[in-house]
């Protein structure tokens, strides 16, 4: 039996088709320098990053010029996903997911700023991502990090339908601005 697509099916399918849009017409854009982002950067001592993929915007492009730890995400079965130390050049292995990750060594890093790939956001900040759970349960177990959605504006939706589980973003950074949910959270950093 044919089970029918839903309709979060439906619009993650299109989401995936405008974020390959978007990062086509923008790859020569780059993303606000803002003193609230600058600030951010500044006080972070880790900053959790993730390997772009499908047209996510490269997280690399929007840390120029931060000197602290930096990580990625690495899986441990299917489920548990933690970050390790990684720096551009370090040797990466291949994770359950399919994708790449740091090798088993590398130091378990506690980033105080995850900057998370999406696939849409609304104005509630609100995340839709890939739909396995990974980065919500990891961000609703460290609730003191900064969530920093990174994305398209194309990605950009009326509204996303959250579910009790989802973690929404405390920021979203798209190559048109920089949204901050909680300004007075960013100033006390």
């Amino acid at each position: 039996m044919v089970v029918p697509p839903t309709a979060l099916d439906l619009l993650r399918k299109n989401l995936r088709v405008r974020r390959q849009v978007a990062a086509k017409l923008n790859r020569s854009s780059s993303f606000p320098i803002c003193p609230q982002w600058l600030d951010l950067l500044h006080h972070a001592k880790a900053i959790g990053l993730y390997q772009p993929m499908g047209g996510e915007p490269d997280p690399l492009s929007v840390i120029a010029g931060y000197i602290g730890v930096t990580s990625l995400p690495a899986l441990s079965g299917h489920s548990l996903m933690t970050f390790r130390r990684w720096s551009p050049g370090d040797t990466l292995m291949m994770s359950s997911w399919g994708g790449t990750q740091p090798i088993k060594t590398a130091e378990e890093i506690l980033p105080d700023v995850i900057i998370v790939p999406l696939l849409g956001f609304d104005a509630s900040f609100n995340r839709l991502g890939q739909g396995g759970g990974h980065y919500d349960r990891y961000l609703a177990a460290h609730p003191s990090a900064w969530r920093v959605g990174l994305a398209w504006e194309a990605q950009r939706v009326d509204a996303i339908e959250a579910q009790p589980w989802d973690v929404p973003m405390d920021a979203i950074l798209t190559e048109a601005d920089f949204y901050i949910k909680d300004l007075t959270r960013c100033q006390r950093l």
